[in-house]
């Protein structure tokens, strides 16, 4: 008879805990699909049928393009361009609960609990298992997100390179090329609107407590307050293996999202043999001071196995054992604005809402 640790533990209990995922939290939060365009990037819709979903935008013009004759010249005839949206990612996570095994349990784990909008009761067991697996779930689709950015150039410096800001450790300097002015000043030349989402860890992230903190003396009394009510951030655990340490994107609100395909919607929501499919979102705790992940709607599977069958877990064969296979699934893809958004004359050419930098602290 065995007790849950989790339950001697409470909030710090490991297996709970979700790694900080600022950029998947971004796009459900800030991404395009957050805007009052319901569902913008979600590619089937409520009655479970998939549907191609295609943008079209035109190029501004420019100063150049301007008459400065009185006639009646037509100087441009504008025109479309579109972009194709879709989901190139899927990431996928199936578990096993042997009814042998909850037996040896204590008697909560046999009892049944109702989660979200899932169609068919769980064991208790089934959600604790369910909620240990989240970590690696949410930390796989916050990976692939962020391999998947493309940077925008920077008005600023004409490239896409990453540019160094310094957070000065005097509490003497207050420079403007320094720190958040210079972030702020940086999105204000790139014509950035509302405001800047900022995506990162490292120093970064410590740059970001001294600003939410007025007693700390380093730097927190000069450059930094201008991050005081100023950005939205958000702090990412994976981003310093996928765009390096101490690097940090800024973005525009709406200039990035979350493209889903949510399959086992409407019709697809149902009873098939052995098995019961549907969709549902998984609210999420992050650790510290991070909140809640947004509603993350996720594909589920839940197959009744009703006799001992082999298979393959991993790399080796295993007996499953009469019981339940639990498989979530998740198919997505990040969107941004595309790279030609504005024609190649245009002081914005190559911007597409997103900024990269490195922290620095001297």
């Amino acid at each position: 008879m065995l007790m849950h640790m989790k339950f001697v533990i409470g909030e710090n209990a490991p297996e709970h805990k979700v790694t900080p995922s600022g950029l998947l939290r971004a796009t459900l939060e800030k991404g395009a699909q957050a805007t009052p365009i319901q569902d913008a990037l979600s590619l089937a819709n409520t009655a479970g049928h998939i549907k191609d979903l295609r943008l079209k935008y035109y190029n501004r013009t420019v100063p150049a393009q301007m008459s400065t004759s009185d006639n009646c010249d037509v100087d441009l005839v504008q025109a479309y361009d579109e972009v194709t949206i879709d989901t190139t990612s899927i990431v996928k996570f199936g578990l096993h609960f042997d009814d042998a095994t909850i037996a040896r349990y204590c008697d909560e784990a046999s009892a049944t609990v109702q989660i979200g909008s899932a169609p068919t009761p769980f064991m208790q067991e089934h959600l604790a298992g369910l909620m240990a697996a989240m970590n690696g779930f949410v930390g796989k689709i916050d990976q692939t997100l962020l391999g998947q950015v493309v940077w925008g150039t920077n008005a600023v410096t004409g490239n896409n390179s990453s540019v160094t800001v310094n957070f000065n450790d005097d509490n003497t300097v207050n420079l403007f090329n320094e720190g958040w002015t210079k972030v702020l000043s940086d999105y204000a030349v790139n014509e950035g609107m509302g405001k800047p989402i900022v995506i990162g860890s490292g120093l970064v992230n410590s740059a970001m407590i001294q600003a939410a903190n007025g007693a700390m003396t380093q730097y927190a009394q000069l450059n930094n307050n201008a991050a005081a009510g100023n950005i939205e951030w958000y702090h990412d655990l994976y981003a310093a293996s996928s765009w390096g340490s101490n690097q940090f994107g800024v973005f525009q609100p709406g200039t990035f999202g979350l493209v889903e395909l949510d399959r086992y919607r409407g019709f697809r929501a149902k009873k098939l043999g052995t098995s019961t499919f549907w969709n549902m979102a998984v609210p999420l705790n992050l650790p510290g001071a991070d909140g809640m992940l947004g509603m993350l709607n996720i594909d589920f599977q839940l197959k009744e196995i009703d006799c001992p069958q082999e298979t393959t877990v991993g790399y080796e064969e295993t007996t499953l054992g009469a019981g339940y296979s639990l498989i979530m699934s998740k198919r997505f893809a990040l969107w941004q604005v595309p790279s030609d958004a504005y024609q190649a004359t245009d002081r914005l050419t190559g911007n597409n809402g997103s900024l990269r930098y490195t922290a620095t602290n001297s």
